[in-house]
């Protein structure tokens, strides 16, 4: 059974999280002055790591001091003390892979259609530091870590975890689905993106809904995230090594 949550204390959560993301970004932009003069693939590294750090450990004490005002602990707020967790991941991991080839193909369509109003699509900041040459393999395994397992354990409490269910149990379902939803691709603060990235957040919200355990979205959040950065690190070379004669 999905938690009930006291929407006075998501208000504070969501507070105290843009309160210490405010603060990455001033930690983010003081690396980017002191490094001045150095490489720039690692001076928009660091940067990037601090903001990215700076958002989610804190959010992980935001989130655990919340549970702590509502007594209850991780397992019992997202149904992880579920009997069969196995199952909940292997629907996932399945759900995130079919949606993979949705989410390209929505992005490929986001970007020639910001192209044909006369708009010009940016990557990610953090997906043109990865793409950048110059930047050693280590640090680009760094970022990937956080996508990977730390932005899933964060992304996915917080939204789908808390924020959807707080809306839905005022009476708000669709504003509950559509709104967290909405905000989750929005705060990627990407405009190319902001269509898959919303699809696939209602994909996130229905295999917390049909499982009732959050492992669901989270292994496929986790796959996600994995196929993206292993395509940006190797999809040329894959490409070429596919390429007929």
């Amino acid at each position: 059974m999905i938690h009930s949550w006291k929407l006075e204390a998501v208000a504070r959560l969501l507070l105290g999280l843009i309160t210490t993301y405010c603060f990455g970004m001033l930690l983010a932009s003081l690396v980017e002055h002191f490094a001045a003069g150095s490489v720039q693939a690692r001076n928009d590294f660091w940067q990037i790591l601090a903001a990215m750090l700076f958002l989610q450990i804190p959010a992980l004490l935001w989130i655990s001091f919340f549970l702590r005002q509502h007594n209850v602990g991780w397992a019992e707020a997202f149904g992880l003390k579920s009997s069969k967790p196995a199952p909940a991941v292997v629907r996932g991991l399945l759900a995130g892979a079919l949606f993979l080839p949705a989410a390209w193909a929505l992005g490929w369509i986001s970007q020639n259609a910001m192209e044909s109003v006369g708009l010009r699509p940016e990557e990610q900041a953090a997906v043109q530091v990865l793409q950048d040459p110059s930047l050693n393999m280590a640090a680009k395994i760094v970022l990937g870590v956080v996508a990977i397992f730390l932005a899933p354990m964060v992304e996915e409490p917080l939204f789908r975890g808390i924020l959807y269910p707080a809306i839905k149990q005022k009476g708000y379902p669709r504003l509950a689905l559509w709104g967290s939803s909405a905000l989750f691709a929005a705060l990627h603060f990407n405009a190319q993106t902001f269509v898959p990235l919303l699809f696939f957040a209602l994909v996130l919200v229905y295999l917390y809904e049909s499982s009732q355990n959050l492992l669901a979205p989270m292994a496929a959040h986790a796959l996600f995230n994995a196929a993206n950065f292993f395509f940006l690190l190797f999809g040329d070379q894959i490409s070429q090594h596919w390429r007929l004669p």
